[in-house]
């Protein structure tokens, strides 16, 4: 015979769900660089193990070896291009950054001739010496200075970690997905299995995805700059595809340094990099994206802008940079385990 639940017994299970979904909220909020080092980490593995898993079929060669030999390549793949693009990289940097600080006075000066333009620079530091402390001793730089070398510090420790994780998970991941399933009912673990086997899949995809893009950016975008005879064309290219990692705010990030770039060489110039700009962002948008999510993985744009700006406000750039793969997860287990498994079942029942 079913038992009812009195009165007392049903608000009582309600408020301990609410107080449980609240303190799940406040240990997110909290730790949620733990918990995007960790999703981080996951993405790491999730790349390693794939690639691990295709050398072990093409060679028969056991995972173990097939991972040691994929972190082998992957290392002198890099190690290789970083290698042979360091010398001119390396020059184009510094004269980027010894040439930026020009071009930011000389739009300044371009903006002081207009009436909206002044007031746009109202508050900003006419002088440098302005960013010192109101003592006037400097502490003011040497505080920034330090917090630039502490963010810096912070950023490739958490860097580290995220490559480590990743190799701890790749190194044994049936472990981990045994583990997980274990937590729940003997007869859901078979379908949890297999969600986790699509989990898996996406985030796979998703790189795949973001490194074609990102190359073709990088490459379209060198090539597009030394043809116009715009400086620095390399650096300009790499800025442009590492940003393009971030979906539809990381160009408009990159062309900021292009145009300062561009702005000595005169207003044509200006215009000529804003149209090459966007140029290689609408085919990467319309053209190639497009053609990659059929093959690959697809994230309504709209839903991922919100979610890039609600995860930059709650987290911050780790939010920013994990929201499009983190959010094409969380699809999957919606679409599997609420709408297939709970709505459309029931529809059916």
């Amino acid at each position: 015979m079913k038992q009812t639940l009195s009165f007392s017994q049903r608000a009582a299970s309600a408020a301990f769900i609410g107080l449980s979904i609240a303190v799940l909220f406040l240990l997110v909020g909290y730790a949620a660089t733990f918990f995007f080092l960790v999703f981080g980490g996951i993405i790491v593995a999730v790349v390693i193990n794939g690639l691990s898993g295709y050398v072990s079929n093409k060679t028969h060669l056991s995972y173990g070896v097939s991972m040691v030999l994929v972190m082998f390549l992957l290392v002198t793949l890099v190690g290789g291009i970083m290698w042979a693009l360091s010398p001119t990289v390396s020059q184009q940097a510094d004269e980027l950054a010894q040439s930026l600080p020009a071009s930011v006075e000389r739009l300044k000066s371009h903006l002081s001739q207009t009436e909206w333009g002044r007031k746009l620079l109202d508050g900003l530091p006419d002088k440098p010496s302005q960013l010192l402390s109101s003592d006037g001793r400097g502490m003011g730089i040497l505080t920034q200075v330090t917090g630039i070398f502490s963010s810096t510090l912070g950023s490739l420790v958490n860097v580290l970690i995220v490559v480590i994780t990743g190799i701890y998970l790749a190194a044994s991941p049936s472990i981990y997905r045994r583990g997980f399933v274990r937590l729940f009912n003997p007869s859901y673990r078979d379908r949890l299995l297999d969600v986790l086997d699509q989990c898996d899949t996406t985030p796979k995809n998703w790189f795949i995805s973001r490194s074609i893009t990102m190359t073709v950016v990088g490459v379209a975008t060198s090539v597009g700059l030394a043809l116009l005879g715009i400086p620095f064309p390399i650096v300009l290219g790499i800025i442009a595809g590492i940003l393009n990692f971030i979906p539809n705010l990381g160009p408009y990030i990159a062309l900021a340094p292009a145009l300062l770039v561009a702005l000595p060489q005169g207003t044509n110039y200006v215009v000529y990099v804003f149209a090459l700009y966007m140029g290689v962002q609408s085919l990467e948008g319309y053209i190639l994206t497009p053609l990659l999510d059929k093959k690959f993985v697809s994230v309504p744009p709209a839903l991922l802008l919100f979610g890039q700006v609600l995860l930059g406000i709650l987290v911050g750039i780790a939010g920013v940079l994990f929201a499009s793969p983190l959010i094409a997860v969380l699809l999957v287990i919606i679409q599997e385990l609420y709408i297939k498994d709970r709505l459309e079942k029931g529809a059916k029942g």
